[in-house]
């Protein structure tokens, strides 16, 4: 009797079991969706629902399901409700000033796709002229909208500044850039925003290297020293061409990148020794005075004074004075004197040089300043660096990459390919950030450094280095947080639209929201979703609203 009331109690307790699991279904709750009324209104008759029975619901005006319907059917299985109920918001197409859309349709379904373009001078939010805008569940992939095109924010130049400076720039405006005392720009003073970008490349402020341009030769006048570049505190003994002799100091001095004034060179004429002193300037004698031929042909040289072409004889004391022609650098005087029937000594007129590119590939070196022209004058130095992973061969100085232009030549140094297993210098430092691991010993290759942004900061590239052929992979860079200011704000009529966002700082690519002030409306020229601003390189663009009265 006993066995048999066991059985039955596990039939019941099994029986129990399967009819529980056959109701697995609950009451679906939809956000934005309904179901019957009477399945509301009689739950605990019809939930849970048994496995495979169905199920209609429909939405809510403004939301469709995933297929764009207005309601669907879900089935009920053992893990659920399959699929699982979802009303999606529908996308609206907004007002679009300065451009067109593709179709007439306004309301749009998940996943359906709006076609727009922009007028001639104006940019979709992803920066084109034509867009496709994908409505998502939280609304537009891109919202669609035109603005006027405009160049992207120039970074700080460090040493220097921008005139003007702004939030923004228009297609045609023009900066001019400069530098702070002891710094010089590398690169052009003014760019221009164009359509496809800033051009020229924005310039850099380098710390002011104080070189002197070639010494000043005065006529009849030269240079005993080499051709070299010269720095502040070189000085310079000129001498004067027979028969010539100097008025004054012989010495040059180069100061704070100009020379000092230099001497002159004057003539002293061959007269009988009366017992006047041998350096006194007298007029020539008539009986010694022979006129000069057409004064010499210099190469790359023009003739500046005003002298009759045709004319072949020159009076003694005759000066005629020379240039050169452009980019060419003047060596020895600028003028020639008509001395007892003979010509003084002409200029040289030396040429530029021009770097090869195709012997700067093969010798693996590059231009250690990469603004400079390729175009370098007579006399200029030339500084060279290897290329990365290249460097001098064990015999050749670092003197060797620096490199004077004389006369049109210039004499190339060669890199050589690191040794594979060459060690590496420290880690290079990066600039609101520090290093905060370092894998291996002594540098080796291999050997990896690992960075970190100071606090608020974005951290864009890679976040590791490694040390390869005795130099370090490029480190990341960190980019500055934004800082609102409550200045800006007040004096565009601002406030903040979610009290959350009241916080002191946003990071790189983060947004913000604001909204007018009470009896305060957008300016005519802004729309809803620039009152959506993203934080770009520590800079966010404030919208403007004016008094609703003004």
């Amino acid at each position: 009797m006993g066995y048999k009331r066991w059985i039955f109690s596990f039939l019941l307790a099994a029986s129990q079991k399967l009819l529980a699991e056959d109701k697995t279904c609950s009451l679906p709750n939809i956000e934005n969706g309904r179901i019957a009324p009477y399945y509301y209104s009689f739950q605990d008759y019809y939930f849970p629902m048994k496995r495979n029975a169905k199920l209609s619901y429909s939405c809510l005006a403004g939301y469709t399901t995933e297929s764009g319907s207005q309601g669907a059917r879900i089935n009920c299985t053992t893990r659920g409700w399959a699929p699982a109920p979802r009303c999606y918001n529908t996308c609206s197409a907004p007002d679009l000033s300065h451009g067109h859309y593709h179709t007439v349709q306004r309301v749009f379904n998940l996943n359906e796709k709006l076609k727009y373009e922009c007028d001639d001078g104006y940019l979709t939010a992803g920066g084109n002229t034509m867009e496709e805008a994908l409505c998502h569940p939280q609304g537009w992939s891109l919202f669609p909208k035109c603005t006027k095109l405009q160049c992207s924010l120039l970074s700080p130049i460090e040493h220097g500044g921008v005139y003007p400076s702004k939030g923004s720039y228009d297609e045609g405006d023009v900066v001019q850039f400069f530098c702070l005392e002891g710094y010089s720009l590398e690169g052009p003073e003014l760019i221009q925003c164009y359509n496809f970008g800033w051009y020229p490349k924005p310039p850099v402020c380098e710390e002011r290297r104080n070189k002197c341009p070639s010494p000043p030769q005065p006529p009849n006048a030269k240079l005993p020293s080499p051709l070299r570049t010269f720095h502040h505190g070189d000085t310079l003994h000129l001498q004067c061409e027979p028969p010539f002799q100097i008025r004054g100091s012989d010495e040059i001095r180069c100061e704070n990148g100009k020379w000092t004034s230099p001497p002159k060179c004057t003539v002293l004429p061959l007269i009988p020794d009366t017992g006047r002193s041998k350096n006194m300037e007298v007029p020539l004698l008539p009986e010694m005075e022979r006129n000069c031929s057409s004064p010499p042909v210099v190469k790359h040289g023009l003739i500046t004074s005003a002298v009759n072409p045709w004319m072949t004889s020159y009076k003694t004391g005759s000066l005629v004075e020379y240039r050169c022609v452009s980019f060419h650098v003047m060596k020895g005087p600028k003028a020639v004197t008509c001395v007892h029937g003979s010509w003084t000594e002409p200029p040289v007129c030396s040429e530029p040089c021009l770097i090869d590119e195709e012997t700067v590939g093969i010798y693996n070196i590059e231009l250690k300043w990469t603004l400079e022209e390729l175009n370098f004058l007579h006399g200029e130095v030339i500084e060279f660096v290897c290329k990365p992973g290249y460097v001098l061969p064990p015999s050749i100085s670092e003197s060797q990459l620096l490199v004077q232009c004389v006369n049109g030549e210039l004499r190339y140094p060669k890199c050589i390919l690191r040794d594979p297993s060459e060690n590496c210098g420290p880690p290079p430092s990066i600039r609101n950030g520090i290093l905060t691991r370092l894998v291996g010993t002594d540098y080796a290759p291999g050997s990896s450094a690992e960075y970190s942004c100071h606090e608020y900061h974005f951290l864009q590239g890679s976040r590791t280095v490694s040390c390869s052929r005795g130099q370090w992979t490029t480190p990341p860079i960190c980019i500055e947080p934004c800082i609102l200011s409550h200045e800006e704000m007040a004096k565009n009529n601002l406030d903040m639209r979610w009290s959350f966002d009241n916080r002191p700082y946003f990071l790189h690519g983060e947004f913000v929201e604001f909204i007018c002030k009470p009896y305060h409306v957008r300016q005519y020229s802004t729309s809803e979703s620039d009152f959506r601003v993203q934080c770009r390189n520590g800079t966010v663009l404030y919208p403007r609203c004016i008094d609703m009265q003004g």
